[in-house]
């Protein structure tokens, strides 16, 4: 194996002097491209000596593999893979054990049946999938070497994955809660809400015009229900900080009834409706030239706290329609309208005046709705799968909380399956492989294999210089 391991290296050594010799020093990313693909290439050979080597071992083991009743059915059957090192291809022996047919050195790589995608490369095309399309993520992670379906099956095979808050140093004297919900197309033809709460410890600023939350993290509630997933935002609330310690909790929405649900559990928190929406709604009620008229007194009641002025205006509005506009069908349009807009602030007239609490830090739920949820799941006119929208929205908020799918987690649908019951019975034939590679660490430790006369035979070129200079490297480990 010693010998192998030097011809890979020698090998490698003479392809990056041959190619200085015929480019020379040219543009970097040039450089850094070729390089990379001859140092894959390198890593490739010696990994599949690793694992021939390794296969070896099991397969001479003969008098062990009769006593486990362990016999080849074949050798030498091929294995593709695609992995952080490009397309592996390596040779392994198939077996036939008392648990059934068995490539044992599979096994020994954590490498499944039918799996082309090795568990790295599949952790990061979810990982990308949380935040681009299947296409994007597969040119991203592979040069688009798989196709988007292979994307999306390894973000639907994933296992579930659940975000943890880290535990704050300090409690913080309030926390704030954004509540609102992407619309998202299914593939039905109907339309789906995926909520989204996400809690902070209020903001602060990170420059001129800009701030931003302080430890925020994200829980969707897509299939949940509402007061379920209310529960559970309490439950990460309280595992993050001491509640008990926190004297003010601050609710922003749209006042939508799975919001209003929150009150049910974070029982004294403050409901401060969104600011988009109210003034969304405000716009809405004054738009036109009869009903902008009451622009001032609508805003200055409002501003002032004062609900019976505002009703009275809202009246009054109602009658200058009926008194001005001619065409009946538009009357009534216009009427309905003004009723709904006004109904709504006057329903949310509370929750309006707290957007002036000195606590209160202002909503920023559709902005966080747009980068967290609407950006993957509604821009693009694309319908999704109830179970696909239900593990992408898992995946995506999982990543945007700073965590990664790791490659575990990929295959955790097979971890039960009941495939590797054999792979006790294996144990011992790892510990042989296990032997081997300890006598070629001992044997190569000081790196004195190197030390081989006339490696390149002829004349003398700056190949040959650079790998006799190599070859009288001393104690490098």
């Amino acid at each position: 194996m010693e010998n192998i391991i030097l011809q890979i290296v020698q090998k490698t050594a003479k392809n990056f002097m041959e190619y200085y010799e015929a480019k020379g020093i040219h543009d970097l990313a040039g450089m850094a491209e070729e390089f990379k693909t001859i140092s894959d290439e390198m890593a490739r050979d010696v990994l599949g000596a690793f694992v021939s080597a390794a296969d070896d071992v099991i397969r001479s083991a003969r008098e062990e593999r009769m006593g486990d009743k362990i016999k080849i059915r074949e050798s030498n059957v091929p294995r593709i893979l695609l992995t952080a090192l490009g397309e592996f291809s390596y040779k392994r022996t198939y077996y036939d054990t008392p648990d059934g047919r068995e490539y044992i050195v599979d096994n020994m790589l954590g490498v499944y049946a039918y799996e082309r995608i090795d568990q790295g490369i599949s952790a990061k095309l979810v990982n990308h999938a949380a935040v681009h399309s299947y296409e994007k993520s597969a040119e991203i992670v592979t040069g688009g070497q798989i196709s988007r379906q292979s994307v999306r099956n390894k973000a639907m095979n994933t296992g579930e994955v659940l975000y943890m808050p880290e535990r704050s140093a300090a409690a913080p004297e309030s926390i704030h809660i954004f509540a609102d919900e992407a619309h998202v197309n299914l593939q039905s033809g109907k339309n789906t809400i995926l909520p989204l709460i996400t809690v902070c410890a209020g903001k602060q600023k990170v420059c001129k015009g800009r701030n931003e939350l302080i430890e925020p993290f994200h829980v969707h509630g897509y299939k949940l229900k509402p007061e379920e997933h209310w529960e559970y935002v309490y439950a990460l609330c309280a595992e993050k900080y001491d509640m008990s310690l926190v004297k003010e909790v601050y609710i922003y929405g749209d006042g939508a009834s799975w919001i209003k649900s929150a009150f049910d559990v974070f029982a004294e928190a403050v409901h401060v409706l969104d600011e988009f929406h109210f003034k969304k709604r405000l716009r809405n009620l004054l738009a036109g030239k009869i009903c902008s008229a009451f622009n001032l007194i609508v805003g200055t009641s409002i501003k002032a706290n004062d609900k019976r002025t505002f009703d009275k205006t809202v009246q009054d509005m109602l009658t200058a329609i009926e008194e001005k506009m001619p065409v009946l069908e538009e009357r009534d349009k216009k009427i309905k309208s003004v009723k709904e807009h006004a109904a709504y602030i006057l329903n949310h007239w509370d929750a309006i005046q707290n957007i002036k609490l000195p606590g209160a830090i202002g909503s920023c739920t559709e902005a966080m709705i747009s980068h967290a949820l609407a950006q993957r799941f509604s821009r693009s006119p694309m319908g999704w799968s109830e179970a696909g929208l239900s593990k992408l929205a898992m995946i995506r908020v999982f990543v945007l909380n700073g965590c990664n799918i790791k490659p575990a987690d990929t295959l955790a649908w097979k971890q039960n399956d009941g495939k590797r019951s054999a792979i006790t019975t294996f144990e011992k034939y790892g510990s042989m492989v296990k032997k081997q590679q300890d006598t070629i660490l001992k044997g190569a430790k000081n790196w004195r294999w190197f030390e081989v006369d006339e490696l390149i035979s002829g004349k003398i070129t700056g190949t040959k210089v650079a790998l006799d200079a190599l070859g009288r490297i001393r104690n490098i480990s």
